[in-house]
């Protein structure tokens, strides 16, 4: 009996818990969206196709090269160094989403600079058919990306909020429902499955989602956290990198170890708001490590 009690009331102490965290920090998402959020205006595609959202995994080299036929008649979304890849101009996607603050950022290490630039001039000098651009609309602040996309006619511009919403899962599908926000985006893959089931697409297929960076991170002599950032660009060396913050500085383990917990756990948030919409989201990417969506072989 006395066992029997203690349970209960344990059990009584962690419902008390949740409870009270998820009022924290449904306020905490109420003011980050007064401060951060703006009306955004997001178009409906009126297209019946399937959506397959292109990450830059490694895994995607193989999918490109067996699996062509499946991408016909499927609209193609792209995402951060696409354009700067032989098979941007093949693959003609649809949609491009970029998400990490670096992108906009006045204050970033030179490489981020050069690397930035690089990218924004080969979607504009590439892209000769249709496209939407999705950026978050913090990057209004710092419009310089915004003229040389505007040069070209194809680029449609819009803007998303990225502002982390958290807290009662009602009130945050709600909050995803009214686009004031999403899961904290610590990977562009969140804000390429939020702007797939704004946009309207009822199925969506991932590819190119290995996510395998953990079995890749090794502490250096420097006590500096390394991760082997591989894409599916990539050459056959590829070097080890530190995870910058806002671009400058260095995480500690326990922070990149963060941005991956933080990432996984908004897919099963998003797979949940998928759900209630009736949107059916597939992991075709061999190997991947994302435990939240249906696995489908192609």
């Amino acid at each position: 009996p006395i066992t029997f009690l203690m349970m209960l009331i344990m059990d009584y102490i962690i419902t008390i818990r949740d409870f009270l965290y998820n009022i924290a920090h449904s306020i905490l998402s109420i003011i980050r969206i007064i401060i951060l959020s703006r009306p955004v205006s997001i178009p409906v595609l009126k297209d019946d196709k399937a959506l397959v959202i292109l990450g830059n995994g490694p895994s995607l080299k193989e999918t490109l090269k067996k699996n062509t036929g499946f991408l016909k008649n499927k609209t193609l979304l792209a995402v951060n160094h696409m354009a700067e890849t032989e098979v941007y101009e093949k693959l003609k996607p649809a949609l491009y989403v970029t998400a990490a603050p670096e992108y906009w950022l006045p204050d970033v290490e030179e490489d981020f600079l050069k690397w930035r630039e690089s990218i924004f001039n080969h979607i504009a000098d590439k892209t000769s058919w249709k496209l939407d651009f999705f950026i978050p609309v913090a990057a209004r602040r710092n419009p310089w990306w915004k003229k040389v996309l505007e040069k070209n006619p194809n680029i449609r511009i819009h803007y998303y909020n990225n502002t982390p919403i958290e807290g009662f899962q009602r009130f945050v599908h709600r909050c995803f429902d009214w686009k004031c926000g999403m899961p904290r985006p610590h990977n562009v893959l969140i804000p390429s499955l939020m702007t797939g089931i704004w946009t309207g697409y009822k199925v969506i297929y991932l590819a190119g989602a290995d996510h395998d960076w953990m079995k890749d991170v090794h502490i250096g002599e420097d006590n500096t956290p390394y991760l082997l950032m591989k894409h599916f660009y990539d050459g056959d060396k590829v070097k080890p990198v530190y995870m910058k913050k806002l671009g400058k500085g260095k995480r500690k383990l326990h922070e990149v170890l963060e941005t991956f917990y933080l990432t996984f756990k908004g897919y099963h948030i998003i797979q949940s708001w998928a759900q209630k919409k009736g949107v059916k989201i597939y992991n075709i990417t061999p190997g991947s490590w994302i435990d939240a969506f249906d696995r489908k072989k192609i």
